[in-house]
């Protein structure tokens, strides 16, 4: 059949005159997918490293997946870096939940899960819960039955200053119920601590006893070593700034080695931390604190203290 007029004049509209007819265009490429965002980034926000723990043989380094506020889900990251023989982080029984600034849950426990070879665990704190302090976790192995805490801003301190540069923690009476608070400075060139009791968390209302009493610290990172303290004299003990602490043969203040010879060696040291947990006795009545992590107050070279 012969074309029509006007078919060719289409054709030679779309060759050109005198040119070989040009091959269409091949269709765009789509660009490579870009890889998915981490869940970190995806699902909670920025990842905060709060450091490490050591609960029944198993170390453990927590990560902060994002904010952490009253009324929203929280999400932590706990990686398996050292357990016994056998122990795999799919066999691991590890709880966690949040504690405010005064001390007390905030939040209900809830389980870790496997996720990428680490475990995951989101805990939701109670939307009417106070300003949030620390994330604790329980670990539970054989027979044994561990918890510790660490705070969730990843500095080991309190957020702003603390009255004496040292760390602040709640403890508790028998009964379980918040007693006051305490604050332990660990000094990094000597080793020595200083320990101050109080009704508050500011550290300005004494909660004393007897100048005879004597305080235990219990390290949970150094083999579970204890060391007490007692104070500095009977009659002003004051503090390394100078102050007396001394109210009608009472005091809320203590401290280690001091005179006893005690060997504190192990605590020198800048990088030093350890969870520990303080126990003292009042009135016949046992206070113990909540476990927290300690590290060091620093003097810069050439600034010590006597």
């Amino acid at each position: 059949m012969r074309a029509t007029v006007p078919a060719l004049a289409l054709l030679a509209a779309l060759t050109g005159c005198g040119d070989s007819p040009q091959p269409a265009p091949a269709p765009a490429t789509a660009p490579p997918a870009a890889a998915p965002p981490t869940a970190a980034a995806t699902d909670h926000g920025a990842a905060v490293d709060l450091g490490r723990l050591t609960l029944a043989g198993h170390e453990l380094a927590v990560v902060r997946l994002g904010d952490v506020v009253p009324g929203k889900e929280g999400a932590f990251e706990v990686d398996l870096v050292k357990a016994p023989a056998g122990v795999t982080v799919a066999t691991v029984g590890l709880y966690a939940w949040v504690e405010a600034q005064e001390g007390g849950p905030a939040s209900a426990p809830a389980k870790a899960s496997v996720e990428g070879g680490k475990l995951h665990v989101h805990v939701t704190a109670r939307a009417d819960a106070p300003p949030l302090k620390r994330i604790v976790l329980r670990l539970r192995y054989a027979n044994l039955d561990e918890r510790g805490s660490l705070p969730l801003d990843g500095h080991g301190h309190e957020h702003g200053p603390t009255p004496h540069e040292g760390v602040v923690a709640a403890f508790h009476g028998p009964e379980g119920v918040l007693a006051g608070h305490l604050e332990l400075k660990l000094h990094d060139d000597k080793g020595d601590l200083e320990l101050w009791l109080a009704t508050d968390a500011a550290i300005k209302a004494p909660f004393d006893l007897p100048v005879a009493a004597t305080v235990r610290v219990q390290f949970v990172d150094v083999g579970n070593r204890v060391v007490e303290l007692r104070v500095r004299n009977t009659t002003t003990n004051e503090d390394e700034a100078g102050v007396a602490n001394v109210r009608g043969g009472r005091t809320n203040y203590f401290i280690f080695p001091g005179e006893t010879g005690a060997d504190a060696a192990w605590l020198v040291g800048a990088k030093f931390a350890s969870i520990v947990k303080v126990t003292f006795e009042a009135e016949g009545r046992t206070y113990t604190s909540e476990e927290f992590m300690l590290v060091p107050h620093t003097h810069a070279d050439g600034h010590g203290h006597k």
